[in-house]
């Protein structure tokens, strides 16, 4: 692109460019021209500046005529030039804005290639596309915490910042968003979720070209020494728990956690073809971890075979199983949702305060911030009940995380005898409930 100069001891700009040339050989190249513009250098800065811009203008039209001359000068080049020129206007003028400086770039390849850049990604606008891209792979749960989490950044950001492209987002916008969570009264742990879903959104986004990498990817978590650690509930504690129950399907899945360490939507949502008393055993495909870890690897889920423990052999020798295989075994909790005013953790809260049961340390709300009050005791500590008492009965880690659905499982196929031997030595040494004799 043109340029100018000066020379020592001279009153005018001089125009300097380049042009294509070809040799006897055949060979190409560049040849530098420099001719003088006629343009007064000037006596002031000020002046300088102004018969600067004049000068570069008339550089621009020599370059633009020389290509003409040299047979440069078709249709597509001449549109290049005039660009640059328009540019090269702007920037002499301190006009060249980032969001000017991309159009000039869009039209410089629209006007090379004959094709429209696609449009770019707004901040606002990838995020609410990637929420939309989100909605068929996962539940309504984790949709809801993805929306909470868009929700956040874009707040923080406001409308102004929002709108721009989605390059211009950088750590240091992330890490004042980090900050900010955390001031509010959130915990690091609910902190570092935030943070995990935006890199999510922005890693899908690099991924699609969009953007060159994620800003967050070398964002620091914070320690998450603030947050609540879940405990084990005590099996007298689980008694008095099972005693307050509403309903034999409350009892049910709060025995699958105690004595099979499942989760709380998994045990709910448990269906007719999982059990198998023949065998004894239980066989399901966890939801949440397995589930996520192997989609990142592009691997299906397996199935996690659970030897059934004693307390869960006789509940379900108790009930009269549905017919239908494919039915749910907690019909009245199946539909429910784990969350929420009247979800199923809600629900087993009540459950816990009927029967007398602490909820356990907390972590008191701070009036004024966004944080919450939590406890180290609820449903979940049934799994650290079932995870903590193999432990205690000296279960290696191995088979414990088989157990819990920690690691990747085998399917049942996989498994020999020996394992399942392995795997059912280790649930028999969780103890039984205590009974008073009549």
């Amino acid at each position: 692109m043109a340029s100018t100069f000066t020379r020592p001891n001279s009153l005018f700009y001089y125009a300097a460019f380049r042009l294509p040339v070809t040799d006897a050989s055949g060979k190409k190249g560049w040849k530098l021209v420099k001719k003088v513009t006629k343009v007064l250098v000037g006596d002031n800065t000020s002046e300088q500046n102004k018969n600067q811009q004049k000068a570069l203008k008339i550089a621009m039209e020599f370059e633009q005529n020389a290509f003409r001359a040299a047979g440069a000068g078709d249709e597509g080049s001449l549109r290049i030039l005039a660009i640059l020129r328009e540019a090269a206007d702007k920037a002499a003028q301190k006009r060249l804005t980032a969001n000017l400086g991309r159009d000039y770039i869009r039209r410089l390849v629209e006007a090379s290639t004959g094709e429209a850049l696609p449009a770019e990604k707004t901040i606002a606008g990838w995020f609410n596309e990637w929420l939309k891209l989100k909605t068929a792979d996962t539940k309504p749960a984790t949709q809801a915490r993805y929306k909470a989490s868009v929700k956040a950044i874009l707040t923080h950001l406001g409308e102004e910042q929002a709108v721009l492209p989605l390059d211009s987002l950088t750590i240091g916008k992330l890490r004042e968003f980090r900050d900010k969570l955390k001031a509010e009264g959130r915990t690091a742990k609910t902190t570092n979720h935030y943070l995990k879903d935006v890199n999510s959104a922005l890693l899908a986004a690099a991924k699609e070209g969009h953007i060159s990498r994620s800003p967050a990817d070398n964002l620091e978590p914070l320690p998450e020494e603030d947050s609540t650690s879940r405990e084990p509930l005590t099996f007298v504690e689980i008694s008095k728990i099972l005693k307050a129950a509403p309903s034999e399907d409350w009892r049910g899945i709060i025995l699958l956690a105690a004595f099979g360490g499942l989760r709380l939507g998994d045990a709910a949502r448990m269906t007719r073809d999982r059990i198998d008393l023949q065998e004894k055993v239980i066989r399901f495909i966890p939801q949440k971890t397995t589930r996520q870890k192997l989609a990142k690897k592009g691997k299906k889920a397996s199935t996690l075979v659970l030897p059934m423990h004693a307390e869960l052999v006789g509940y379900f020798e108790s009930i009269e199983l549905p017919a239908d295989l494919t039915a749910p075994v907690f019909p009245s909790l199946a539909r429910v949702s784990v969350a929420g005013k009247h979800g199923l953790s809600t629900g087993f809260i009540r459950i816990m305060a009927k029967a007398g049961v602490s909820r356990g340390e907390t972590r008191e709300h701070i009036a004024g911030t966004a944080g919450r009050s939590a406890h180290s005791l609820s449903f979940h500590s049934l799994r650290h009940t079932f995870n903590s008492s193999m432990f205690n009965s000296g279960v290696s880690q191995e088979t414990r995380m088989k157990l819990v659905g920690h690691a990747d499982t085998k399917t049942n196929a996989g498994y020999t005898h020996a394992e399942l031997a392995a795997l059912r030595s280790a649930v028999d040494k969780v103890p039984a409930l205590k009974r008073k004799r009549a």
